[in-house]
């Protein structure tokens, strides 16, 4: 679905990402983790076209990503971001349906509203949808930017930490989503700095150390001991979940 061969961007003359390959496959969940500092936000910023690459390639769809017009780049992925800052009045359903903007003047416009009402319940955020963004707390306002991205309906979504403010129920019902998305064909990629979430719900990790991936795998072959606490400079041990098999993180203390 998307796709980077061999790229590098350095931001402000520092150098962010050092020759990045990384596939993105439809009905995968791909976390990307790594240390403040990886450059896992950035490379998300890449492949979504925010950032462009000082060398190297990136493909959506099977394209360069240049092939695409914006409109047609929304179309095929969506986005949500660390944060969302809306200076204007605008309440929850109304930036949920801006999501539905690049179907505009298309036949899928015919479905604006019903898939509004849909992301709304899958974020759980249709209790407040007649809200005033600026009143939500953190963790209400990355569920209306998690729900925007849905109600874009992309085959690929691009999710930044959208964990990070969520409290442990969300957390959980997040992750879950991005299972479910997968399993209906989507792409999904997501950036989380908790390694358990990781662990038990991608079916993909790429650790990122210094802005080059070191490992990319399944997450009982990426996540080991060894490569954690080199990454994260800290000694960390990894123990298999006596029920799911998945890897357990824990800092040694």
């Amino acid at each position: 679905m998307a796709e980077v061969r061999d790229v590098s961007l350095s931001l402000g003359g520092t150098p962010i990402l050092d020759g990045v390959s990384l596939s993105v496959r439809t009905g995968e969940v791909l976390a990307l983790v790594g240390p403040n500092g990886a450059g896992k936000s950035t490379l998300l910023g890449v492949l979504s076209g925010d950032h462009a690459p000082d060398a190297g390639s990136v493909f959506l769809g099977g394209e360069p990503l240049n092939h695409w017009s914006p409109v047609e780049t929304a179309m095929r992925r969506a986005v949500m971001l660390q944060q969302a800052t809306i200076s204007f009045p605008f309440s929850v359903a109304d930036i949920v349906a801006m999501g539905r903007a690049p179907w505009y003047g298309t036949t899928r416009a015919d479905d604006d509203e019903h898939a509004v009402r849909a992301a709304l319940g899958t974020a759980d955020i249709t209790e407040f949808r007649d809200r005033v963004f600026s009143s939500l707390s953190g963790g209400e306002r990355a569920r209306v930017s998690l729900a925007r991205a849905l109600a874009q309906e992309a085959q690929l979504l691009l999710l930044d930490e959208p964990t990070a403010a969520l409290d442990l129920h969300h957390q959980e019902a997040v992750l879950q989503l991005t299972q479910e998305s997968a399993g209906g064909g989507d792409a999904v990629v997501v950036v989380v700095h908790d390694l358990n979430l990781a662990a038990g719900y991608a079916d993909r990790v790429a650790v990122l150390s210094r802005g080059r991936v070191v490992a990319d795998g399944e997450p009982g072959e990426v996540l080991t001991a060894e490569l954690l606490s080199e990454v994260y400079r800290h000694p960390v041990e990894v123990w298999p979940h006596p029920g799911s098999g998945a890897p357990v993180i824990l800092p040694r203390r």
